[in-house]
């Protein structure tokens, strides 16, 4: 009875989890959404931008100091701000949502999902909207292809993330050790097997040797 009820509540805590799962997904797709949206309004605000050809002087405005100040340029980083700062940051509090549930849950979430995530400030990394890419290699003048590192900067503060691009990395002092001893081993059981070999060679000569003494009178007649 207790090994059927083990299965039982096995089989149970795979479904209890499933709903949770099902929440990780949502909070993933909706920072996807709100993150492509605000750069959706950027873009925009950048084409709405440079897209203006008016005149200068009904654009800008004198101040009592005498300095002129562009209150388009003004307009349009405002805009910018109302509309893709509450995006981003709707973004990022799915995200931080997204990470305590899987915490408190204790599930194991996917590499790439935690790759594409910005530790710091919970921001979605976007090759060439919210990070940059760079290959770097820290030996002497390069010459080392295992060495190769790719550097996932955030652009919003800064944090990098280093992830290695060969597999082919030196091998630890204990392994290498084992290894030797291995080969030193092997050395020492090799002549044994050859004394082996050899005599079992002699053997299947004098085998033949003596299948060739006998006469044709002592084989017999059928």
């Amino acid at each position: 009875m207790a090994k059927a009820k083990g299965k039982k509540e096995a089989k149970n805590s795979k479904n209890s989890q499933s709903h949770i799962r099902a929440r990780l997904d949502y909070l993933h797709q909706a920072a996807a959404y709100f993150q492509g949206k605000s750069t959706l309004a950027k873009r925009q605000n950048a084409q709405i931008h440079s897209n203006e050809d008016n005149s200068v002087a009904s654009h800008v405005s004198s101040r009592g100091d005498g300095r002129l100040v562009d209150t388009k340029q003004q307009v349009c980083s405002v805009n910018q701000k109302e509309t893709q700062e509450p995006l981003r940051n709707l973004s990022r509090v799915c995200v931080s949502h997204l990470r305590a549930v899987a915490m408190k849950t204790q599930i194991r979430l996917p590499v790439t999902l935690k790759r594409s995530v910005c530790k710091r400030c919970d921001t979605l990394l976007t090759p060439g909207v919210t990070c940059s890419h760079e290959t770097r290699n820290a030996s002497r003048g390069g010459k080392k292809p295992w060495a190769d590192v790719l550097v996932v900067k955030c652009l919003s503060c800064g944090t990098e993330k280093r992830f290695p691009q060969t597999e082919k990395r030196g091998k630890k002092l204990v392994q290498r050790r084992k290894e030797k001893d291995l080969a030193s081993l092997r050395d020492v059981n090799a002549p044994n097997v050859d004394t082996s070999a050899a005599s079992q060679g002699e053997a299947v000569k004098l085998r033949e040797e003596d299948v060739a003494m006998l006469d044709a009178g002592d084989v017999p007649a059928t």
